[in-house]
């Protein structure tokens, strides 16, 4: 079938699912009808230039971009394939005040402290921001001011959701907002280890927050929170380092509205009686709940006995029949891993085999 018998309704569905870089390869230039349905009809552009040559990428910003730039809604730059596009784009497009629709931008693999100041400025212009994505950007904590990046985007009066990707090569580097934020409601910081203590300050400075993720280097219970996190509902939390169950219980005291809860600890093990009790008494509204621990150990000999016990930790009736949340337990020579068994087994895992379930072959 040739495309030119297609309705123009049908046309522009189709053009929904593609990139507009691709549109503008596969379409334009085919005749003044294809023309016309993408310089006036089409409504909702997403321009993705991480993979894009520069030769594609300065014709479509000084050819199309300049014709359609009000009907942009998702727009990502990336310094990968086309060294200093980010600089390139602030060119083409002086003032983003023309990016009238623009929802989601996507700055990646950009080095220039200064070129990505100069885009959060201009993420001020853009009204309908709603989501911000820094992925890879790594500046050094010499050139860069981290107070300044944070406070710049909490400042974002329509920003719901921002999330940090490998920013700061310092692993301890995270600098709380000054600001407060009117609007953010979902924050991923996958750039450092946030301590209880900065978490803490990250509610008073979000007040809007429903869903957070990061990784976290400890929660102290001495650590005192000022007030119950009352609107949390998502909560995604990576342990890099030993935590007991005692810190995790005291923080998760303080979100009794959470519904779903991740959780990934890579050097302790927290039994089923533990969990249970928390679930119970403190997230009583918790609909999903994915877990991943893993424990070393010098002694092997031990391995297959204190794996048996974390297993009949999640046999009880909660477990099984009440939430009917099952786990698998990887058992190699000295370590122990388990995850429950809506969250993906490391690859090491599955071609070990050495598993056990607490659910039956028939359930699994």
């Amino acid at each position: 079938m040739y495309l030119e018998v297609l309705s123009n309704e049908i046309l522009l569905d189709l053009f929904a699912y593609l990139n507009g870089t691709d549109l503008f390869h596969g379409f334009y230039g085919i005749n003044s009808r294809f023309n016309f349905l993408l310089y006036k009809q089409f409504r909702y552009y997403r321009f993705d230039f991480e993979s894009v040559s520069k030769r594609t990428f300065d014709l479509i910003n000084q050819q199309h971009l300049p014709l359609i730039a009000d009907r942009v809604i998702a727009l990502r730059l990336s310094n990968y394939e086309t060294i200093g596009q980010c600089d390139l784009f602030v060119s083409y497009i002086p003032s983003f005040r023309q990016l009238t629709c623009l929802r989601l931008l996507t700055i990646q693999k950009l080095r220039s402290y200064k070129v990505f100041i100069e885009l959060l400025n201009k993420c001020h212009e853009l009204d309908s921001l709603t989501c911000l994505n820094i992925n890879h950007c790594h500046f050094s904590t010499e050139q860069a001011n981290f107070s300044l990046i944070i406070d710049k985007i909490w400042h974002l009066p329509k920003l719901t959701d921002c999330h940090f990707h490998n920013i700061i090569r310092r692993p301890y580097y995270f600098r709380v907002p000054t600001i407060i934020s009117p609007s953010l409601e979902c924050v991923t910081i996958f750039h450092s280890e946030l301590s209880s203590n900065q978490i803490n300050r990250l509610f008073d400075y979000t007040p809007r927050l429903k869903s957070l993720s990061a990784i976290v280097r400890n929660l102290n219970s001495e650590d005192h929170i000022t007030s119950p996190h009352s609107k949390l509902i998502q909560l995604n939390m990576y342990f890099s380092y030993h935590i007991n169950a005692s810190n995790i219980t005291y923080f998760l005291q303080s979100t009794p509205n959470l519904r779903h809860l991740d959780i990934n600890i890579r050097s302790n093990l927290i039994n089923g009686r533990q969990w249970e009790h928390i679930i119970r008494n403190y997230l009583l509204k918790l609909k999903t709940f994915r877990l991943k621990m893993k424990w070393f150990s010098r002694n092997k000999q031990i391995i297959n006995e204190e794996a048996e016990k974390l297993l009949d930790s999640f046999r009880s009736s909660f477990w099984i029949y009440e939430r009917q949340w099952f786990v698998r337990c990887f058992i190699g020579e000295y370590v122990i891993s388990l995850n429950t068994l809506s969250s993906k087994a490391d690859e090491y895992e599955t071609i070990s085999g050495l598993c056990k379930y607490t659910c039956s072959d028939d359930n699994y």
